[in-house]
């Protein structure tokens, strides 16, 4: 019998996080008259229209790595994030009990994979050229994510960033075993580590930029000197426009490239 559940849980999560469009007049990526010395940049919802860590568990079910069930889990979470309700702690604890008996080389390369054949073709449209744009001009790029290090470093590395910013974890024999000392980053949290990442470069914070897209990511919109908000809506919407943050709508690739996300490796 054919195991129809990619095709479910393919089905789910695009009712969760269905294709974004983008009204005619609306801004791609903002323009800054001074670039910003700093730009912290969260990444699922803002850089693509769908969650990483999903993207990644879903290829490690495909090998037979972790259970179908732990796909069902990232797709609850999911909801929760896209409504600012992540319970992020106990998501990192499951995820790293979950991936706890594979070696943390063999998540590396596929992680690799994971970006190659699925990150990197939906990422927004311009995604590259509005970075490298920045990064020509004298800022620090550094991916603020809840996202696990080991997912978000290809990224990173493709983008050209000075650092990435993601949840602490302990690694023991060449594993993960669980959240490390501090609290994960996400929420509050992203605004925490991104404070000491610029006190320890000296930078102060009215000389960045922050970019997200989740009423979660307030805390660090509302702490540098400019602020982009990716396809906010409700909630966030109202604070950006209160606020005078600049809202960016970039378009997702998904329908001209669609050939290009059947991989099921």
């Amino acid at each position: 019998m054919q195991d129809t559940r990619p095709g479910l849980f393919r089905t789910i999560f695009r009712r969760l996080f269905p294709p974004r469009t983008v009204e005619a007049d609306a801004l791609t990526w903002p323009e800054f008259e001074v670039a910003p010395v700093l730009a912290f940049v969260d990444v699922d919802g803002t850089l693509l229209a769908e969650t990483t860590t999903y993207l990644f568990a879903r290829i490690l079910r495909r090998r037979g790595l972790i259970k179908s069930s732990f796909i069902l889990r990232a797709l609850y979470h999911g909801l929760q994030h896209r409504f600012g309700r992540l319970d992020y702690g106990r998501l990192v604890a499951f995820g790293m009990k979950s991936v706890s008996t594979v070696q943390l080389s063999d998540l590396e390369k596929i992680a690799a994979d994971n970006f190659e054949q699925h990150v990197r073709p939906r990422l927004y449209e311009g995604v590259e050229e509005h970075f490298a744009g920045l990064r020509s001009r004298g800022t620090q790029v550094v991916l603020v994510s809840s996202s696990p290090a080991l997912v978000i470093e290809p990224l990173a590395r493709h983008l050209g960033c000075a650092a990435t910013i993601t949840t602490p974890v302990v690694i023991e024999d060449g594993r993960l075993i669980g959240p490390g000392d501090g609290p994960p980053c996400y929420g509050e949290g992203k605004r925490y580590w991104a404070l000491r990442w610029a006190a320890d470069h000296g930078i102060p914070m009215d000389l960045a930029a922050a970019y997200g897209d989740n009423w979660s990511d307030r805390a660090l919109l509302g702490t540098v000197g400019r602020a982009v908000v990716v396809h906010p809506k409700g909630k966030l919407r109202r604070l950006a426009i209160e606020q005078g943050w600049s809202i960016a709508r970039p378009r997702s690739p998904a329908r001209r490239t669609r050939g290009r996300f059947s991989s099921g490796t």
